[in-house]
């Protein structure tokens, strides 16, 4: 089963600088295009590590492979699913401590550990990329982890949370 994380209230919408297609629906190209999108404007959005949703939709997670990098590295019962009986709807406060969790893993996570539990021969690499795993590869994991991080700090503050979609 998929899981996709998008703003529980768009913030290009909540802000009033949406451009909506003909359909009604936020045209996000035209709308970053016209310096409209919360998600693209922010100063503090990591430049590497997005995981983009559904349609390359930018201010959409991918929240899969979130929780593939949660209980992966972190090993925690917290998830991208939503934190009510339907799971559809993660609260900003749940948002919030998923991101602390991320942020402590972030510090207290040498690359070794990484490269144990991230370059297995069952997660795909060869053996040779499990004996010398590259360390841009590894650098990878930190930037996945930090965005997600942010991500849910931005959807904490700006989006009311996130809607769940699996």
């Amino acid at each position: 089963m998929g899981l996709d994380n998008y703003p529980h209230a768009y913030p290009c919408k909540t802000q009033g600088s949406a451009v909506l297609d003909e359909e009604g629906r936020i045209d996000c190209k035209v709308t970053q295009g016209a310096g409209g999108c919360p998600w693209q404007n922010d100063p503090d959005r990591p430049k590497d590590g997005s995981v983009i949703g559904m349609f390359g939709t930018d201010c959409w997670y991918r929240g899969k492979y979130g929780n593939w990098l949660v209980q992966f590295l972190v090993n925690t019962e917290e998830t991208f699913y939503g934190d009510q009986e339907d799971a559809t709807f993660k609260s900003p406060q749940s948002c919030l401590v998923l991101a602390d969790l991320l942020k402590g893993a972030l510090v207290e996570l040498p690359d070794e550990h990484i490269r144990k539990r991230w370059f297995t021969t069952e997660g795909g690499f060869d053996e040779e990329t499990v004996a010398n795993p590259p360390q841009d590869r590894v650098d990878g994991v930190r930037h996945d982890l930090k965005y997600a991080e942010w991500y849910l700090r931005w959807a904490a503050t700006h989006c009311g949370g996130l809607t769940c979609w699996y």
